[in-house]
């Protein structure tokens, strides 16, 4: 079963390796979709979004809608 995968990020390294591990762990038929807020039209675009998912720091990371644990995307 594909999931929507959503990360939004800062643009920092930190965000930037969250993407990568939860790249890596999305299966081939997953929507996976970044949305860096360090772009003033993306954080226009997404600033709705942000605020329903409820996230208040960045790195974030939705699963099927829902706010999921960055950490748990741990290197292996």
């Amino acid at each position: 079963m594909s999931k929507r995968i959503k990360v939004f990020t800062d643009g920092s390294p930190l965000s930037d390796d969250v993407v990568e591990q939860v790249k890596k762990l999305a299966c081939s038929k997953c929507e996976f979709i970044v949305n860096n807020l360090s772009e003033p039209p993306v954080a226009a675009e997404c600033e709705d979004k942000v605020k329903g998912y409820g996230i208040t720091s960045l790195p974030a990371v939705t699963i099927d809608g829902k706010v999921v644990d960055y950490k748990k995307f741990k290197k292996k």
